[in-house]
């Protein structure tokens, strides 16, 4: 995939278009692409994705801080997954977003680009007059010589998918109803930093996990079964992560932390590349009398993770 950042220096030829942020691309988002491959095979047009180097409020506003299920190298590299030809990524000023929607078609569509189909998200609106929508780009498509369909909503079990509906998911800690939506394990990724080594201490070493991009939404606070993915190793490991404040140890308010125990593993990994793939939720983060009670409930944990992993080897 060609991943181009300046609209003058497009070379495709003629292009099939789909424009969209695509947040996670997740099924929903997966199906409009193969619609968008297979249209554009047909025509004989480069396959053209344009999407957005940061979420388009914080384009407009400039202390908006999304929660984002992919970063942009996460969602880049995703979409080249799909093997889509070129990929636009815009980072406009505010004044881009001032643009009607038929002057987007002229200028960026039509005379920029060379499309001649585009398709759209069943709910996607674009251009500063959101008021109009699919009929109204029908209309600009016949007048600008560019054929433009609809993508009906993707439904999973009579659900419509969205990266709003699978957000509210990862936020819950539903990590098997994520996966069922979006069609993969959630994942962060990181770098491994130095700890407090409390885990150490009780027999369960963590390695630490600073995320490199603060727009990353982290799951709700608790305990995961996770596979792990360490930078210099060619395996993954099973492991069990916790994500909160360590309230057992802390009485003020600190910041959040992220720290996975790799299991069958004895490497130093500092400051090493790190990827954790959440594959289950097990608990809430609990405060505990005391660190020996803290101790009983990791090994119950250690247990329970085995154990899911145990039943589900082959997912």
């Amino acid at each position: 995939m060609k991943i181009i950042r300046d609209l003058n220096s497009y070379d495709g030829g003629n292009s099939a278009v789909t424009i969209g942020f695509f947040d996670g691309v997740h099924s929903g988002h997966r199906a409009l692409l193969d619609s968008l491959k297979k249209a554009s095979a047909e025509r004989n047009l480069a396959s053209v994705v344009i999407t957005f180097a940061k979420h388009p409020r914080e384009s407009l506003r400039a202390t908006y801080v999304p929660k984002l299920l992919t970063t942009l190298d996460e969602r880049l590299k995703m979409l080249e997954d799909q093997e889509i030809d070129i990929c636009i990524v815009l980072d406009p000023e505010p004044g881009f977003f001032e643009m009607t929607s038929e002057q987007f078609v002229k200028h960026v569509l039509s005379g920029k680009l060379q499309t001649k189909y585009l398709i759209t998200g069943y709910d996607h609106h674009f251009g500063c007059d959101r008021e109009n929508g699919f009929d109204h780009y029908k209309k600009l498509g016949d007048k600008y010589g560019i054929e433009v369909e609809r993508q009906e909503p993707f439904e999973i079990d009579g659900i419509k998918v969205s990266s709003s509906m699978i957000r509210k998911q990862l936020d819950a800690g539903e990590m098997e109803a994520f996966k069922k939506f979006a069609g993969y394990n959630f994942f962060i990724s990181g770098t491994v930093v130095s700890g407090r080594k409390i885990g150490h201490g009780m027999g369960y070493p963590t390695a630490n996990i600073a995320i490199n991009d603060v727009r990353k939404m982290i799951p709700h606070y608790g305990v995961y079964a996770v596979d792990v993915k360490v930078e210099g190793f060619d395996e993954k490991f099973h492991g069990m992560l916790n994500i909160g404040i360590r309230p057992t140890f802390v009485n003020t308010s600190v910041a959040r932390s992220i720290e996975v125990h790799i299991f069958d593993f004895n490497e130093n990994i500092y400051k090493r590349g790190i990827t954790v793939y959440f594959r289950a939720y097990l608990r809430n983060e609990n405060k505990f009398d005391s660190a020996e009670k803290l101790s009983q409930q990791l090994h119950a944990d250690y247990d329970a993770v085995q154990e899911y992993f145990e039943k589900h080897k082959d997912a």
